[in-house]
């Protein structure tokens, strides 16, 4: 775009008071003064990615007028792509600012007059060479999406992930509190630590794979209890002559109850070893590797195939690699005789060492309190958090958001566990993960609880309970068996209970009007274990007359209609069908809650589908079937009839 042409454009956006000038990838190698005349523009686009092209459409500008602080209706700016170095001075005239996107630049610091933006937002610098943040960012408080990437801050990789998540209150707060107090404090210590997480099917010889990597001398035991819940081994090694990396390898119990917990401990940072039993060949690799897929943000995997009596199994390696491409490698070994095993702790080594936050930099004051915590957990599972922070006070920390800080740090990396944000739990630090999991899990191995199918009484927890290192807990473990979506409460019998994991299998018979229903299904490309049962948890005061609900389905009601939710996992499907006088309401509670539990998994890949009810489709077992999102597009539209691809006839939307 010649001068000319960028001066009528600008003359042109001001006589016709358009709100938005994108000038996005037009060769700019300046932005002229004149760009004073766009009083009334709210949002202006020098830079931005274009998705069609699937590049950044940017221009080769390297500084700004002054004259832009003139813009006072400016919104949002987005300057992707070009070649700044500085942003302008009086940048903080921009009182209306709510988006700055500046990534891609030649940036080196921020002006002081930033931080009179009190309404940003969203602020953008990733890619630039930014070295260090005014102190008065911190003051930000409308700030709730930070990207910080590509910028020589040394800051640990998740962290920058954390400033991201603008739906997590507080995640850009969490970042600026770490930055800034470790410049405070100056001193750090670099982190080399991850976990090893141990998955597989019950049986498979994880356990004994988690001891023999600890220690390759370890007596096999021929009937090696089953783990119930998690164990924790700890295994040290030295990645050089003056590097020592820790490991915290956690074995999970592979029966299916335990998968409910999966989505609370299968974490990023962390190695995965899938362990499978060659003899009884049952290990489902696709379901194994698709889980870890879901909830590991891409951490490595590797495969152990356990060849017990040298029993050889093969695996279509080639085929998995195909689909799952954080898997690295697959191993074999005897354990009985440590065939094997070498290779496998060195390929070990090798992926620990490549996680992409091992060496970064912590403030030493987390290291030192993390230590004097790991002390205390060789004497006692819990502490109260006002102790907690005496320790904290103790490495000359009185600040109460800092010393939180460390703690959801220690949390995220599986150190302890410190729920801040339940009334309850916020108070207690669980200095022992594996403690606390393996209480939950006692109630749901209890056999009078498996014998009255899932329900429990208050009686019942003191009895389960009754060892000493639990008595003064129970409201605690209930409350984390809660938040596991393990049990739920319930509604108006205060101190009875139900784990919908233990339910009846067999639906009961309930009476149905079947007249003039709405129908939903959600068809699953994989479909993980469990989500009916968390959804009984999430819902369960609706549940009808608090008796119509199995383990594989539920019946809820409002005063207006009744929702039946059912899990047919053979065909990965949910069923969903709502009668009643007012619908709507009802069935948007159940989507809400499916997709809050959709969410919590990492690409997630299904279809939210409505059956055709023509003629022919109502009474066919496989109806035709139309995503709810398109229908909802017809109405919107203003488009309110579909064509059956199966009869042809024309349907009201």
């Amino acid at each position: 775009m010649t001068h000319d042409e960028l001066l009528r454009l600008i003359d042109e956006t001001a006589t016709q008071g358009f709100k938005t000038l994108d000038l996005a990838g037009e060769k700019l190698t300046y932005l002229p003064p004149e760009i004073a005349k766009l009083t009334q523009l709210k949002t202006l686009i020098l830079g931005r990615w274009d998705p069609k092209r699937g590049k950044i459409l940017g221009n080769s500008i390297d500084t700004l007028p002054e004259e832009i602080a003139k813009l006072r209706e400016l919104e949002s700016i987005f300057i992707y792509g070009n070649q700044l170095t500085e942003l302008p001075k009086n940048i903080g005239k921009l009182s209306k600012l709510r988006s700055l996107f500046v990534g891609g630049n030649q940036l080196e610091e921020l002006p002081q007059k930033i931080c009179q933006l009190t309404k940003l937002k969203f602020l953008d610098l990733s890619n630039n060479r930014i070295k260090s943040l005014p102190e008065c960012v911190g003051n930000l408080r409308a700030l709730r999406f930070l990207d910080l990437h590509g910028n020589p801050l040394n800051l640990p990789m998740d962290l920058l992930n954390e400033g991201l998540n603008y739906e997590k209150p507080g995640s850009v707060t969490k970042v600026l509190e770490f930055y800034f107090s470790r410049m405070k404090t100056e001193e750090s210590m670099p982190l080399y630590e991850a976990k090893i997480l141990l998955l597989g099917e019950g049986g498979a010889g994880k356990t004994s794979l988690a001891k023999k990597i600890n220690r390759e001398d370890y007596t096999l035991v021929s009937d090696e209890e089953t783990t119930e819940g998690i164990e924790i081994t700890r295994w040290d090694f030295h990645l050089s002559e003056n590097t020592t990396f820790r490991t915290n390898i956690w074995d999970f119990g592979g029966q299916e109850i335990y998968h409910a917990t999966h989505q609370f401990f299968l974490t990023k940072r962390s190695l995965y070893l899938l362990v499978a039993d060659t003899r009884k060949e049952n290990t489902d690799f696709y379901y194994w590797l698709k889980i870890i897929e879901l909830l590991s943000d891409g951490s490595p995997i590797l495969i152990i195939k356990n060849e017990k009596q040298d029993h050889q199994c093969e695996v279509d390696e080639g085929s998995l690699k195909s689909q799952f491409k954080n898997l690295k490698d697959s191993y074999s070994t005897n354990l009985l005789d440590n065939r094997g095993l070498s290779t496998i702790k060195a390929a070990i080594r090798y992926h620990l060492s490549q996680l992409p936050h091992v060496g970064d930099p912590l403030p030493a004051f987390w290291i030192k309190v993390r230590a004097d915590l790991e002390i205390v957990a060789e004497q006692q599972n819990t502490l109260n958090i006002e102790k907690y922070f005496d320790i904290c006070r103790r490495h000359n920390c009185s600040d109460k958001q800092r010393m939180l800080l460390v703690s959801e740090y220690l949390h995220d990396l599986g150190v302890c566990l410190h729920f801040q944000d339940d009334k309850l739990l916020k108070r207690t630090i669980i200095l022992r993960p594996e403690w606390a999991t393996t209480a939950v899990y006692k109630v749901a191995h209890n056999n009078l609880v498996r014998d009255k199918k899932g329900r429990f009484t208050d009686t019942d927890i003191v009895n389960i309970w009754r060892d000493g290192q639990y008595a003064a807990l129970h409201d605690e473990l209930l409350q984390l068996m809660m938040r596991f979506k393990l049990a739920y409460e319930i509604p108006n019998m205060s101190g009875q209970y139900i784990a919908p994991q233990l339910l009846p299998v067999n639906k009961p018979d309930y009476a149905w009007d079947a007249v003039d229903n709405l129908i939903l299904r959600y068809r699953y490309e994989f479909m993980p274990k469990g989500i009916v049962t968390r959804f009984i948890v999430e819902t369960h005061l609706l549940i009808d007359d608090q008796d119509t609900v199995w383990r594989n389905g539920v019946v809820l009601a409002d005063d207006w209609a009744r929702a039946e939710v059912t899990e047919n996992y053979s065909r990965n499907t949910i069923n969903v069908r709502i009668s009643g006088r007012t619908k709507k309401p009802l069935l948007e509670k159940v989507r809400y809650e499916l997709w809050k539990i959709h969410e919590s998994y990492e690409q997630l890949k299904y279809e939210e589908l409505i059956p055709c009810n023509c003629y022919k489709c109502r009474s066919n077992q496989k109806p035709q079937m139309y995503s709810y999102n398109l229908l909802m597009k017809y109405i919107s539209d203003n488009r309110y009839n579909i064509e059956c691809r199966d009869s042809y006839k024309r349907i009201d939307v």
